[in-house]
């Protein structure tokens, strides 16, 4: 079964220090167009920016007991259409993947008419880890806070929408670190 496990950190990057580290580093990137058809499944275009090569990926999540199943698939870029067209919402960011002491990071940079409005980043541990490991040095001094297995403050589904997304940036900074209280306060 194919089980997500991952926790999510908040960053803070206002000068994008760390988004021109990224871009001068050779870490996988890849700009990603996601949209969210129901509950559950999403579809996405992802185009690796080193080589231009698109993917087009449908993504179904679902809880099952204290566990996340996420099942994905590529699927033809006319499915993607199709599928886009019904889309509720969606999210543009570009993603640069990089692994450290074993564990797979990933930092997004949500975008707004090409300018980045959100940053996070996320590392998914094996199924049943649940120490959570500090951010990697690369990181660490834009984390701003995180997120516990299955909060959904920092998902990217809710930080499509931008009043949101400043809302849950603004908690962080002024200190916030309750996440029940950091969800509330950005609803």
């Amino acid at each position: 079964m194919p089980v997500e496990n991952e926790y999510k950190f908040a960053l803070h990057d206002p000068d994008g220090v760390l988004e021109t580290r990224l871009q001068a580093s050779d870490f996988f990137r890849v700009s990603i167009k996601q949209g969210y058809i129901r509950k559950g499944s999403r579809v996405r275009e992802w185009t690796d920016l080193k080589t231009g090569r698109i993917r087009y990926i449908y993504t179904y999540k679902h809880r099952v007991g204290d566990d996340v199943v996420e099942v994905e698939t590529d699927i033809a870029k006319e499915d993607f259409t199709a599928l886009w067209s019904v889309r509720e919402l969606d999210v543009h960011k570009v993603r640069y993947k990089f692994i450290v002491d074993g564990l797979t990071w990933d930092v997004d940079f949500l975008k707004h008419k090409g300018k980045t409005y959100f940053a996070l980043a996320e590392v998914e541990l094996p199924s049943e880890e649940r120490v959570v490991p500090e951010p990697p040095e690369l990181i660490q001094e834009f984390v701003l806070g995180g997120t516990g297995r299955h909060d959904k403050t920092l998902s990217n589904k809710r930080l499509a929408d931008l009043s949101y997304a400043r809302r849950v940036l603004s908690t962080f900074l002024n200190g916030e670190s309750d996440n029940n209280k950091i969800l509330s306060a950005a609803m």
